[in-house]
């Protein structure tokens, strides 16, 4: 179940925008999140999107991970990869 969600504004290599969104997921009482590129197809691109669950027993630690990946302009690409770091 999504249950908030955040947007950010980034640019490419080229300058040209790309809008993130982050969503918090519930699923059995834990909490992850959920990272796509908005309007981009994840069937035709399978790195527009990706999700991490249960991450965290609590909502607001969950909350805190979209703020961080919203500042860090984290992309679906790489949000398993940082993943560590930024909940770490």
């Amino acid at each position: 179940m999504e249950l908030t969600s955040i947007h950010t504004l980034a640019l490419t290599e080229e300058a040209q925008p790309l809008w993130l969104t982050y969503k918090l997921l519930a699923t059995g009482g834990r909490y992850g999140v959920l990272c796509y590129l908005e309007g981009v197809d994840p069937d035709t691109h399978p790195c527009a999107a990706a999700r991490a669950e249960g991450l965290f027993p609590c909502r607001e630690e969950g909350e805190a991970l979209l703020r961080r990946l919203a500042v860090c302009q984290v992309t679906p690409a790489h949000l398993k990869d940082l993943l560590w770091e930024l909940v770490g």
